[in-house]
């Protein structure tokens, strides 16, 4: 009989009390050793039930610099101050120890290193190949950086052995093009592994919990799941590790690193499940895991012994204490968007969540801390979207009397044409969810309900809050050049995304255009939308690549990947600008050579372009009124995250908007 996710596990002779684990994941709440910020989001994990967390990936040498580093001693202090703070809970915690090589940053400008002059895709330069003592030295850095992590009272250390870091890139052929002991052979090119786990092991001994994570390579000529089965079965007959985790992909396919929602649940285990079969140590998988019955299945499946559940625990910390409690439908749920957990890292450059905004900042937005009112008020939001519906939501659980008047009949706003869209239903998931949530906690929702300005101000409310949102600006104006809008924007093929996905338009041609003035996942959704529908479709953009937005959460590339496979056909056409609609046909031309227009078919032309603020009424009533606030699309037109950010902290006391990384324990 299959475990159960939630039965107790032991690794080495570490007890964890359950099979659910916070996989390693880049934060960026530290810098060198634990903030106080990244020990507040670790413990709010800890409280919610998670059994293990796996600290992000962090350096061991000097010459692969990270956001969390283990170089020296200074860490051991914030390694204790974070061990005790999650010590009441019980969940265990490792570290993943790495070093980048070729996609690493190297400090003083110097190129990164690796085990051959092979150039890696984050255009860092070509490395330098590593010298015989300078694989010595990062070896036993390795080792050093283990010692301190139990020292520091952590529970075990995983090695890094996957997605294109400098573990996996040894065990490449594609990048490994050695002719030394370190390259060539199999049995060679692990030797980098083998002699990293034998310094750990040195340092450590056996009792304490050493684990590996591996994966296979998306590119040709890579690092094979058969491959990486042998390399298992090396280290086992070593005695070097106590587990073993299968995960899927590198700096090739990043896509599949973090799979978005355009990948379906368990994505990795294909590949995966190769690596672990019949792998005698307890093993663990990731994959996109929401729910703990999807968990489940990994286990009833026998690919797995744990299952990572990342993203639904950067959603939602309390996911096991609230499913455990029978409150499963309480679940915040992720909607794998990565436009937080990911793209904040080079948005913000720090963690964040589209569905949370407590995230990296729980020392002050942690919902554990919202209290009643002290002097509950009758609190009004106009405008039952994403913004509005969470302000509504912390406003009831401050125990206030809320009033969500909403002009269209059902709530959600602008999600729900998007969750229309192909491969964007996911996001739907926000909204249902808040609005299961509001109904829960007696909010009084008036939906079909339009108020002017006067029947604000009668209501008679302590506060109120506008949430109208916005709405599509089709003046065919484009930002590069907004003296030169598009000329034939009143023409009846041309289109919002609103009236693409809502309006059941159904006569579209053959052919269709795409502007793209955001950069935005929006204009994908409208490309995949008129896919469906069978035209081919022509993107047309200011910008040099698709949706420099989506870029650094992958769902640009995924949907790339998607739009080349189709066969109604797919054109690209960065740095341009559309001059001139007609009647089948559109103009454009290279945004700097406006002379060089070409004539394109264009049956249908959707233009995505900044919307347009509807805040009218906060305009109206801002000085009648002694407590009114502007928030979401309303104040600025934005995306999902802003937009719940901004509902959330209407209602809660002021907290900082940029996060602090000092160390916690200052040396």
């Amino acid at each position: 009989m299959a475990a159960k996710i939630l039965d107790p596990i032991t690794i080495n002779k570490l007890d964890v009390k359950n099979r659910v684990v916070i996989t390693p994941h880049g934060t960026f709440l530290s810098v060198d050793s634990f903030s106080e910020a990244a020990i507040a989001y670790q413990t709010a994990r800890a409280r919610g039930g998670c059994g293990l967390s796996i600290v992000e990936c962090t350096s061991t040498h000097p010459s692969s610099v990270n956001t969390l580093n283990n170089f020296d001693d200074r860490v051991i202090p914030g390694f204790k101050k974070m061990m005790a703070s999650i010590e009441p809970y019980g969940m265990r915690m490792f570290q993943q120890l790495y070093h980048g090589g070729h996609n690493a940053n190297q400090p003083g400008k110097r190129p990164p290193l690796a085990p051959s002059a092979v150039h890696g895709t984050e255009l860092k330069g070509v490395p330098v190949p590593l010298l015989e003592e300078q694989i010595e030295e990062i070896v036993a850095s390795f080792g050093d950086a283990a010692a301190r992590c139990q020292e520091g009272g952590l529970h075990g250390v995983e090695i890094h052995g996957a997605h294109g870091y400098l573990v996996h890139q040894f065990l490449s052929p594609l990048v490994n093009r050695r002719d030394d002991k370190w390259g060539g052979s199999l049995e060679n090119r692990m030797r980098f592994l083998q002699e990293v786990l034998r310094a750990v092991r040195r340092k450590v001994g056996r009792d304490y919990v050493v684990g590996v994570r591996l994966s296979a390579s998306n590119a040709t000529g890579g690092i094979t799941e058969l491959e990486q089965r042998q390399v298992v079965d090396a280290l086992i007959a070593e005695d070097l590790i106590d587990y073993v985790s299968g995960s899927y992909g590198d700096y090739y396919e990043m896509r599949y690193m973090v799979g978005t929602m355009a990948e379906p649940t368990g994505y990795m285990l294909p590949s995966a499940s190769q690596i672990l079969k019949d792998v005698p140590l307890p093993r663990l998988t990731a994959g996109r895991f929401r729910t703990l019955d999807e968990a489940q299945q990994v286990l009833n499946d026998g690919i797995a012994d744990m299952v990572g559940m990342l993203r639904a625990h950067i959603a939602d910390p309390n996911l096991i204490s609230k499913t455990i409690a029978g409150k499963v439908e309480e679940v915040r749920p992720c909607i794998a968007c990565n436009q937080g957990c990911v793209g904040g890292l080079f948005r913000e450059q720090w963690l964040g969540c589209t569905v949370n905004p407590a995230v990296g900042f729980e020392t002050y937005l942690a919902e554990e801390l919202i209290e009643p009112a002290g002097e509950p008020q009758k609190i009004l939001i106009v405008g039952g979207g994403p913004a509005g519906m969470e302000a509504a939501r912390i406003a009831a659980l401050q125990g206030h009397k809320v009033i969500l008047a909403e002009a269209q009949p059902v709530l959600g706003g602008a999600v729900n044409a998007a969750k229309r869209a192909p491969v964007l239903h996911t996001i739907g998931d926000i909204v249902d969810w808040q609005e299961r949530e509001l109904f829960r906690l007696g909010v009084e929702v008036r939906l079909g309900t339009y108020m002017e300005a006067d029947e604000i101000l009668a209501e008679g409310a302590d506060k109120v809050i506008i949430a109208t949102g916005s709405m599509p600006r089709m003046d065919g104006v484009q930002t590069e050049r907004p003296g030169e809008p598009a000329t034939g924007v009143h023409l009846p093929h041309v289109l919002s995304s609103i009236d693409l996905i809502l309006g059941g338009k159904t006569d579209l041609g053959r052919h269709a255009l795409v502007l793209d003035d955001t950069g935005h996942y929006e204009a994908i959704a409208v490309a995949d939308a008129l896919f469906a529908k069978g035209l081919s479709v022509t993107w047309v953009t200011r910008f040099p690549n698709l949706t420099p937005h989506m870029q650094f959460n992958y769902r640009a590339e995924t949907a790339l990947t998607r739009f080349y496979n189709r066969d109604e056909g797919f054109t690209l056409l960065v740095n341009h600008h559309l001059a001139e609609i007609r009647p089948g046909e559109a103009v454009v031309h290279p945004s700097k050579a406006p002379t060089r227009r070409v004539t394109i078919p264009a049956d249908t032309v959707v233009l995505v372009t900044p919307n347009e603020s509807l805040r009218g009424l906060y305009d109206e009533i801002r000085h009648r009124h002694p407590d009114v606030h502007l928030i979401g699309d309303a104040l600025a037109p934005r995306d999902v995250q802003y937009a719940i950010a901004d509902g959330h902290r209407a209602m809660r006391p002021a907290a900082p908007l940029v996060g602090d990384r000092s160390p916690a324990v200052k040396v």
